[in-house]
């Protein structure tokens, strides 16, 4: 069965293309900085205060972290409205919805933007744990 969709400007997936290529830009700017911030604060010692016993270098992380979780999640959301805006019934009238995502490239992009930018998401979280648990300097 066909899902019908309503004709949509060709225009109409951009934002999930923004969404897109921004995912992709604020997750390597997240990876570069976390691990640019440990370079700097062991050769040069920057970051050298500690707030409630973690170090300088760990609470600069953390909070870019929490910043690129953010701005993520925004990012996961663009498309995932974008590509709701092309399934005509709900899901529960609708079991096909995501074979319909196949027959149109709005949708689609709309589709693959919202997957890359959850792996994205959850490799940003990923990164707490070696950031929290390890001392790059070598002293605890």
């Amino acid at each position: 069965m066909a899902a019908s969709t309503s004709p949509q400007p060709e225009t109409a997936n951009k934002p999930a293309t923004r969404s897109l290529l921004l995912g992709i830009a604020v997750w390597f700017v997240h990876q570069n900085l976390i691990y640019a911030i440990a370079s700097v604060a062991c050769r040069w010692e920057f970051f050298a205060f500690r707030v409630a016993g973690l170090p300088g270098p760990q609470i600069i992380d953390t909070i870019i972290s929490l910043i690129a979780l953010v701005i993520m999640a925004i990012l996961i959301y663009i498309p995932w409205r974008s590509w709701r805006e092309f399934q005509r019934e709900r899901p529960t009238r609708n079991p096909d919805m995501v074979e319909d995502t196949e027959k149109d490239p709005r949708p689609m992009v709309s589709f693959v933007a919202m997957g890359l930018n959850s792996f994205f998401l959850l490799f940003v979280i990923a990164t707490f744990v070696p950031m929290l648990s390890l001392h790059g300097c070598g002293s605890a």
